[in-house]
């Protein structure tokens, strides 16, 4: 009779309905108690993970002032440790503490790693940057070497007969990972932003310090379910003794080869020295390796959500009515979809699928899925067509934009080899396909102005692909031209580019400092932008303008900076507001500050230099839709498959080789960015959309022949010979190698 070990460690037989007959199969084994405190477990744990991860790059940009390039680089070689250590938990657990204790012991280095963090982002306490590394060290090797475990854990709980609960373990165990990372995603954000702390206008701290208080819960939550678990002990050192079998084989057979002997299968030379058993283990996952080797295409996709996806976004207007959608908040849909199609795919999906015999195998719906996948792309690559009809056209090679800003309050006829245009008083022009490299003469006639003189023609030469802009302005004779450099460069993440070029009429006997500001004030946020000015003229005109700023969009009061009568003229303080502007996201504009008509106040004009996201960022749900959907039936299935297909003795180890596909899909897309194959985004879409779909046919040829392995049986040899033994267990297997697992 199966039997339960008690926290104190007395026994009690098991009620009627967690007994099984497995040959007749009129009952079922209840669902173990043990999995809702590995599920609980696994939701902190993403939950921390998640929440530290969101604010991870702004942490090291904006605390620890690492340009962007060497916080990416960071940024990904901490994501990459996180899936390339998993192997070595699975040695561990595997091999000598088993998963238990595994799980246990490192999540103890987890929380401290993310404890580590929280202290290094406190202003002048610890030395912040090796300090911040080492706690993400300590965070990579912790999530790694636990992710093998937890999944694999949760599966050893289930028994012979129990297929079914196996299946809906793994998608609630995949459901409590995007429960976590919802919410995390979504709260320490704003833990970040908008909490103070220590004197800073943001508090990490508090951001990194909510993930480490999580960690903590899930190392006493796992740690609670104790005395419920069912644990397999593990089975020595297996990895290094498959690998000397495979050695074996291979020398064994060189030498064969010349001897004329000859076997079924190349593994079978190393039975002079192995067990069968061994030998059959090692094919059982030889064979599920091989149909790894397609995988890491998925992650290569998948993983864009974060980076290729978001870059989309940018380009996008993420207006709805009074709400802004941040280019980045769009990743929170995933996760939001995941939560609501687990069920729908347990529930309705694969129920009806499987009365018309399909997707009713792992193999096929893990091809499906990786199908809809690349459809996701060429719906991203066809999104991305449209966005890049709005782009603005950078010139060809040899000729280059000149944009030219009347501030005369006059019609300006402007009169070119080019074009001969009139612009309006406070207008833009844009010339486009100017030609480069040659000297040019612009005539600007002005005859409506009055005692402006009427002609002047002012020389350009403009080198390939320049973009140049020119302000046309007048001391109330001359005409002045200010020449400035431009840029046609969309700002990052559906943010705002703006830049003030002034005018100002003062009188003043020296200019301002050169610490001088504009400010502009907006709902959320306000913002300084530096003069750079020189005089153009004899007269009591200053002409500068500033660098273009990034700012939020919105609607924004402009103030600037005036003399005081009562200080030396040469100091400023800003409490003139001259006007109010508003820029919209991914708009790139100039502000023009000029005095007004007959009078000494200035007054403000916006120009458009870079017209605003048009496409609507909700399109995107659609691609995440498809890639969620193909996500369920590829990620999920694929889990089970492989815990499945393992033997008892490498179950681990063969959830870190799937982990380890997600490393080497993310070298794809650096591999790819490196080489930079494409000038156009949507035709990397389509590239990836194409890459996907062929290697989803080679997977679903190998899946064709691919025979499944069933190893209820061993499984159930495995909980039954301890009790043929006399050894008790913890509802199922007791790890006799540690007596003491009853006393943690």
């Amino acid at each position: 009779m199966a039997v339960l070990i008690s926290s104190k460690g007395s026994r009690k037989p098991t009620e009627a309905k967690d007994l099984v007959d497995n040959e007749s199969g009129t009952q079922k084994l209840s669902y173990p108690k043990s999995i809702f405190f590995i599920i609980g477990n696994e939701f902190c744990e993403r939950f921390s993970y998640y929440g530290m991860k969101a604010v991870l790059t702004l942490y090291l940009t904006l605390i620890l002032l690492y340009d962007d390039n060497t916080a990416t680089m960071i940024y990904h070689l901490f994501s990459m440790g996180c899936y390339f250590t998993p192997i070595f938990g699975a040695m561990l657990a595997d091999s000598l503490l088993g998963k238990f204790r595994t799980i246990f012991y490192i999540s103890i280095l987890y929380a401290g790693g993310n404890i580590v963090l929280a202290l290094a982002s406190i202003p002048n306490f610890l030395p912040m940057i090796p300090i911040s590394m080492a706690g993400l060290a300590l965070i990579a090797i912790g999530t790694g070497g636990i992710k093998p475990c937890v999944s694999a854990f949760g599966g050893d709980q289930f028994g012979p007969g129990q297929e079914r609960q196996l299946q809906r373990f793994f998608s609630l165990f995949y459901l409590s990972i995007n429960a976590g990372s919802l919410l995390s995603t979504f709260l320490t954000p704003i833990l970040r932003a908008d909490v103070h702390c220590f004197g800073n206008e943001t508090c990490y701290p508090l951001a990194f310090g909510v993930p480490a208080g999580l960690m903590v819960i899930a190392v006493v939550l796992f740690l609670l379910g104790k005395s419920l678990y069912k644990i397999v002990p593990p089975k020595g050192n297996i990895v290094i003794t498959v690998i000397k079998c495979i050695c074996h084989a291979l020398g064994r057979k060189s030498s064969a080869k010349k001897n004329g002997e000859r076997k079924d299968h190349w593994l079978d030379y190393a039975d002079d020295k192995y067990d069968h058993k061994l030998i059959g283990d090692i094919k059982d996952v030889l064979h599920v390796l091989k149909l790894y080797l397609p995988l890491p295409v998925f992650w290569a996709l998948f993983d864009q959500q974060g980076s290729r996806w978001t870059l989309q976004a940018t380009r996008m207007d993420g207006q709805i009515g009074e709400f802004l959608i941040k280019p980045d908040q769009m990743q929170v849909i995933n996760p939001l979809l995941i939560i609501v199609f687990i069920p729908l795919f347990e529930y309705i999906i694969y129920p009806v699928t499987a009365k018309c015999n399909f997707l009713t195998r792992p193999l096929q719906r893990i091809a499906i899925g990786g199908l809809l996948t690349a459809s996701s792309f060429v719906i991203a690559g066809f999104l991305q067509l449209r966005i890049e009809n709005t782009l603005p056209v950078i010139p060809a090679s040899g000729f280059a934009q000149l944009g030219v800003i009347n501030t005369l309050p006059c019609k300006l006829d402007l009169i070119s080899l080019s074009s001969n245009v009139t612009i309006e008083s406070n207008e833009l022009h844009i010339l486009k396909d100017v030609k480069a490299d040659v000297a040019q003469n612009i005539t600007f006639i002005t005859e409506s102005c009055q005692k402006i003189s009427e002609k002047n023609i002012y020389t350009m030469n403009l080198t390939s692909q320049q973009i140049q802009t020119l302000l046309v302005t007048s001391d109330d004779k001359d005409v002045i031209f200010h020449e400035m450099e431009d840029t046609l460069k969309k700002p990052e993440k559906g943010e705002v580019n703006v830049r003030i070029v002034f005018i100002l009429k003062q009188n003043l006997k020296e200019p301002p400092e050169m610490n001088s500001t504009f400010k502009i004030v907006g709902k959320e946020k306000e913002y300084y932008l530096p003069l750079n000015f020189k005089r153009d003229s004899p007269s009591d005109l200053v002409i500068g303008s500033t660098d273009y700023e990034r700012i939020l969009p919105g609607e924004y009061s402009l103030y600037l900076p005036v003399a005081n009568d009562s200080l030396e003229e040469k100091f400023f303080h800003m409490d003139e507001k001259v006007g109010t502007f508003e820029g919209k996201n991914g708009g790139g504009y100039i502000v023009t500050v000029a005095p007004g008509n007959g009078t000494n106040e200035h007054e403000i004009q916006l120009h458009t230099i870079v017209q605003p996201n048009k496409i609507a960022m909700y399109l995107q749900i659609p691609q995440y839709v498809v890639i969620t959907m193909g996500e369920i039936m590829f990620s999920i299935t694929g889990l089970e498959f492989s815990y499945s297909q393992a033997p008892v003795s490498m179950k681990s180890v063969l959830q870190a080789a799937w982990l380890l596909t997600v490393a080497f899909g993310n070298l794809i897309v650096v591999i790819i960015a490196k080489l930079q194959l494409f000038n156009r985004q949507s035709l990397e879409f389509f590239m990836f959309a194409c890459l996907m779909a062929a290697d989803m046919m080679i997977f679903a040829i190998m899946g064709y022949f691919y025979k499944y392995v069933n190893q209820d049986q061993e499984e159930k040899e495995a909980i039954e010979m301890p009790q043929k033994n006399g050894k008790s267990i913890s509802n199922g297997i007791r790890n006799e190698g540690y007596a003491d697992d009853t006393l943690m």
